[in-house]
């Protein structure tokens, strides 16, 4: 089945869904080919019937006219965007499954367009047994709407951004282990992982008012390093523009084809009255004096409206400001009714209970470890210099011990977030201070307290996000070195050396569970078939040695070059 069809009526219809082919053992680009096909088929057909005939052969004139009318024939706007997905799906390397996005007028849904979807048939073919293959043109033919930052679609949205210039690569099987992910209706991200396909590339677009991502699945076991090359990914960004532009186009296509079809009813309208109405010839008009008459005395009235309408224009740069104005205004309008029906809420399931078991294991090892932890901060505290508070690790054994998937609970987030806030208050401590004013009172000099407060949470939490080291609970540090000058550079030793510990005990606790494990990564910038962290860095050592080589034995080859001129130089002479 090819979306609902046989392989056979998909290669019978594949000019206009703009699907491909398998011929032999590689795939056939039906809408690139299909099209100058049937063009040539037209043209050959009709010149071999009028040689038959006795006629003489097309000339060249005419089968350009025909090529023309072919080429301009009205074709729907699902087929249109169907071409530009199946190019973007069959010349993107990797990519089995392709999916368009779109947000929807009022802003609280992302919806599939029709056309915005193809699946190569050589992946689906090639699973493993009739269930599989089954599932999988289920996924390309079945799909719900979702909402903004729920779901895959949603959540690779919101992550992405809106008109980024990038490619957003993931991991599904993360966002499926990761417990802070809603994961929508119909439980696609289980089905993806269950025909094979475990990468998803996430490329937004936005024109005009338009907005939407395109996303790109690859098999899980994929060579990354060739997804994540920049000729790829350039071609990534560049199909989803086209894509996004076909996409958009629709909206001022249709406006267009309503302006055109309102001035031929007009114009019917118009023959039609010229065709039923009984108008004087030329010679009767000119001999007619009431009819001569009449036409001088409008001819005088409108030169009169036109001398007393003589009104100066605009200032251009006025009308263009209320122009604009009108439009941010109707932007704004239609920003907050959109807001307004968004609170009534998705809709969405809640999370579900933790068992028995998993939150006994919970409160064992969240018990354990903040003992150990009261334990070092009661043991530092006769030196003042190190001293910390315990309490700071509560919500960070809330998200280490029950929701351990979660990437805001790893090794990573944890050093380097606890680190980046305590940097960010110790920072904004030595702004001028100017006392404990209330907020927007101004002081004789520097700054109100709670306006460094409020700077360093707002740095913490920007800064996080902008790096990618999400951890909630270390943002509460900034505020606290900001506002306690008892906590210096000694305090982030011991909060180190506390990050250790908190790390070694879960690594210790956690792995005895069955289900559970921790850490899921380290330093997070390798992926899951290459090697991980280690992998990605041995990746990039050698691609660097082999770019050295290249132009070490480019320069040598220009340096054999210039010595052989001069050579012949010397001969010469």
């Amino acid at each position: 089945m090819v979306g609902g069809e046989t392989i056979a009526d998909a290669q019978d219809t594949s000019c206009t869904n703009g699907r491909s082919i398998m011929v032999g053992d590689a795939p056939f680009d039906s809408y690139r080919s299909c099209r100058s096909e049937d063009e040539s088929s037209i043209l050959s057909q009709s010149s071999a019937g009028q040689v038959e005939k006795g006629f003489n052969p097309l000339t060249q004139s005419q089968q350009q006219a025909r090529t023309a009318a072919h080429r301009s024939r009205v074709r729907p706007d699902y087929e249109i965007l169907s071409q530009s997905v199946a190019d973007a799906g069959l010349n993107a390397f990797g990519c089995v499954f392709l999916e368009v996005w779109a947000m929807s007028d009022d802003g609280t849904k992302l919806v599939r367009p029709s056309g915005g979807h193809w699946m190569d048939p050589a992946f689906a073919q090639s699973l493993a047994n009739d269930d599989l293959i089954e599932k999988a043109w289920e996924l390309d033919r079945v799909v719900r709407d979702c909402p903004p930052g729920a779901g895959l679609a949603g959540t690779l949205a919101e992550e992405a951004g809106s008109g980024a210039r990038h490619v957003h690569w993931r991991q599904i099987k993360s966002l499926l282990g990761d417990p802070f992910v809603q994961r929508g209706p119909g439980k696609r991200m289980e089905r993806f992982i269950e025909i094979g396909i475990g990468l998803v590339a996430a490329v937004p677009f936005s024109f005009q008012e338009e907005r939407g991502i395109v996303l790109y699945f690859s098999r899980g076991s994929a060579n990354t390093e060739m997804l994540r090359a920049s000729s790829n990914e350039r071609f990534l960004i560049i199909s989803a523009d086209v894509i996004g532009a076909n996409f958009s186009i629709r909206k001022a296509r249709e406006e267009s084809v309503q302006a055109r079809r309102k001035m031929f009813q007009e114009s019917i309208k118009k023959v039609r009255k010229e065709m039923f109405q009984e108008k004087p010839s030329l010679a009767q008009a000119v001999m007619d004096k009431d009819f001569m008459a009449k036409l001088r005395e409008q001819a005088a009235r409108e030169a009169a409206q036109s001398e007393e309408g003589n009104i100066p224009r605009m200032d251009t740069f006025a009308v263009k400001m209320a122009k604009y104005a009108v439009k941010f205004g109707k932007r704004m309008f239609k920003r907050v009714n959109n807001s307004r029906r968004k609170w009534r809420g998705a809709k969405l399931h809640g999370p579900p209970r933790q068992s028995f078991k998993d939150c006994l294991f919970a409160f064992t090892g969240a018990f354990l470890t903040m003992l150990t932890i009261l334990k070092i901060a009661s043991s530092v505290r006769t030196d003042s210099k190190f001293d910390f508070d315990g309490g700071w690790y509560s919500s960070t054994l809330c998200i280490v011990y029950a929701l351990t998937p979660a990437p805001v609970g790893q090794p990573r987030q944890i050093f380097a977030a606890h680190l980046w806030n305590m940097l960010v208050g110790l920072a904004c401590r030595h702004i001028p201070d100017g006392g404990y004013n209330h907020f927007m009172e101004g002081s004789d000099y520097g700054m109100p307290l709670i306006w460094k407060q409020a700077l360093a949470v707002a740095l913490g939490i920007a800064g996080q996000a902008y790096i990618g080291i999400l951890h909630p609970p270390a943002t509460g540090l900034s505020m606290t070195f900001t506002s306690k000058p008892e906590y210096s550079w000694s305090t982030i030793a011991s909060v180190m050396m506390t990050d250790c510990v908190v790390v070694v005990l879960s690594m210790l606790i956690l792995n005895l569970s069955k289900k559970k494990q921790y850490p899921l990564y380290w330093l997070g910038l390798g992926w899951e078939g290459g090697g991980g962290s280690a992998g990605f860095m041995r990746s990039k050592m050698r691609r660097r040695a082999s770019n050295v080589r290249s132009s070490a034995s480019n320069l040598k080859g220009h340096i054999a070059v210039m010595g052989g001129g001069d050579q012949d130089k010397e001969e010469d002479v």
